[in-house]
């Protein structure tokens, strides 16, 4: 492919990744904002709806950081003179990280579940959204210290899905 076709390639993912976070937020703010009218029997309705915000919140945080990160990053990649600002093997290793990342998510899930439910192809589905637009985001800046910021959010969205993965195979420290 050539070097527009995967600078777009990258954007369009990142640019996905923070619609799912726009979604997330919203679903939050409206449980948040509508919340459920106080019955004496409705605690449990109540506490969930409270704990459902909470989690659509940091959810869209997990998914738009990033991926404001990335697509900051990207600015003026897809000109004609761009040059990467990171070595070429930063680059390289970076990419094998996310692709890595993607590939382990996805055997893990498909290996510990009997049934592969759309949740979970789902979840690999944000793993392969963040890790390999954050990767494009490193191979093609053309600003240094965006490239190695998208490079340390891409460490750490590997290091939480890792740690997400553990707890799925329920392996405890």
């Amino acid at each position: 492919m050539k070097r527009k076709s995967l600078v777009m390639a990258s954007r369009t993912m990142l640019v996905m990744l923070a619609i799912a976070a726009v979604a997330m937020l919203g679903i939050g703010v409206v449980v948040v904002l509508r919340g459920d009218p106080p019955v004496p029997s409705g605690w449990l309705r109540s506490a969930f709806g409270q704990v459902f915000a909470a989690f659509a919140l940091a959810m869209a945080a997990l998914l738009g950081v990033p991926s404001a990160l990335g697509l900051w990053a990207m600015a003026g990649a897809s000109s004609d003179d761009a040059v990467p600002a990171l070595t070429r093997p930063a680059r390289r290793i970076l990419g094998g990280v996310a692709v890595a990342t993607v590939v382990v998510a996805a055997v893990v899930i498909v290996w510990s579940l009997s049934v592969v439910a759309v949740v979970e192809l789902a979840l690999v589905g944000l793993v392969a959204l963040g890790t390999l637009g954050l990767a494009g985001a490193i191979s093609f800046s053309i600003h240094r210290w965006r490239a190695i910021g998208s490079a340390v959010a891409l460490i750490v969205v590997s290091l939480g899905t890792a740690w997400m993965l553990r707890a799925l195979l329920g392996i405890e420290r």
